[in-house]
């Protein structure tokens, strides 16, 4: 049982601090209980120096209630490093002196590099969500939302009821066609997908959002699932009024400062060739979201665009002395 739980047992005799482990616990440890002898000194020395308690702490830790549960690292012989989760049950005599800690430790691994995984995760979602000013998604082969968290939290609906594709009751009756039509072509061609539609917010009111989704391919081409990205159209109008003024001329110009090619640029934008060279003869032949991907790049790269009382935009280039060169 201990095998098919990744478990195993320990107990600690508080009167003669003498430890016994379990056959379960010996094997989560990578160690062979025919040469091993249990002890304190070894299970602190294997648990990971960040995670390391004194006996003393332990001792006015456990009486407290302080590790009634308690997950920790441990660095076996050979090198692995696994992640424990520990539950812990005193046993008292008739006067109330603690006299045995038993505890049972379970391998969480791959819980935690799940955990691991998944803030790594959220925090590129959250770094692309800043440098881009929408909101990320993912969806299944039939459009159907994988990442719901921010939807269910703007529309007050469950998963299920996004989900819910012959309702559809989150989107504006007058636009629930087309957001099929539009979806159900894209599938079908494996295409790019782009629409605006009301969403209904969770006080009732409509709100428009812009959203524009690629399809992700698997190696023989099948369709694997789809990421697109969702902006309120006012958010839109914001990034449109940030770079407003800003012209292909002043992005030459920021590029010779830089001394970096437009292939670069896009690059780093996070933008494709095409749509670079399109901003570069006409900032107003693209969305305002990829425009402003290239001047947060630039300004990232000490490019400053500065708007005048005439209305005219200024470059300038800030050294790393912090000194400002005009253009």
């Amino acid at each position: 049982m201990e095998t098919l739980l990744g478990a195993g047992v320990w107990t600690y005799d508080a009167r003669t601090r003498e430890v016994t482990w379990s056959a379960g616990l010996y094997r989560l440890l990578g160690l062979d209980p025919n040469v091993i002898t249990a002890s304190i000194e070894l299970y602190d020395s294997l648990v990971h120096p960040d995670d390391r308690m004194s006996h003393a702490e332990i001792m006015l830790s456990a009486e407290a209630g302080g590790l009634a549960q308690r997950r920790f690292r441990m660095i076996r012989p050979d090198g692995h490093l696994i992640w424990l989760e520990s539950q812990l049950d005193l046993q008292y005599d008739r006067e109330g002196n603690l006299v045995m800690l038993q505890g049972v430790v379970q391998d969480v691994t791959a819980d935690e590099r799940q955990r691991a995984e998944s803030a790594k995760t959220a925090a590129v979602n959250g770094a692309l969500k800043a440098f881009i000013g929408g909101d990320l998604w993912r969806a299944d082969t039939e459009g159907k939302l994988l990442d719901f968290g921010g939807w269910v939290k703007f529309t007050g609906q469950n998963a299920a009821q996004l989900r819910d594709y012959d309702q559809l009751s989150a989107v504006h009756p007058d636009d629930r066609s087309i957001f099929r039509r539009t979806w159900q072509e894209a599938i079908a061609q494996k295409a790019p997908l782009e629409l605006t539609v009301r969403v209904k917010r969770h006080d009732g009111v409509y709100q428009s959002f812009m959203t524009k989704a690629v399809p992700v391919l698997g190696p023989q081409g099948a369709l694997a699932e789809w990421i697109g990205v969702s902006w309120a159209v006012d958010e839109l109008a914001a990034l449109q009024k940030a770079t407003e003024g800003i012209e292909s001329s002043h992005l030459r110009a920021a590029r010779a400062l830089l001394d970096i090619s437009a292939k670069e640029l896009a690059l780093r934008s996070g933008l494709s060739f095409s749509t670079m060279r399109r901003i570069e003869e006409d900032t107003n032949a693209v969305r305002p979201d990829s425009l402003s991907a290239v001047v947060a790049y630039l300004e990232s790269r000490g490019i400053r665009f500065s708007t005048g009382e005439n209305g005219f935009v200024t470059l300038s280039l800030l050294s790393s002395a912090g000194a400002a060169t005009k253009l």
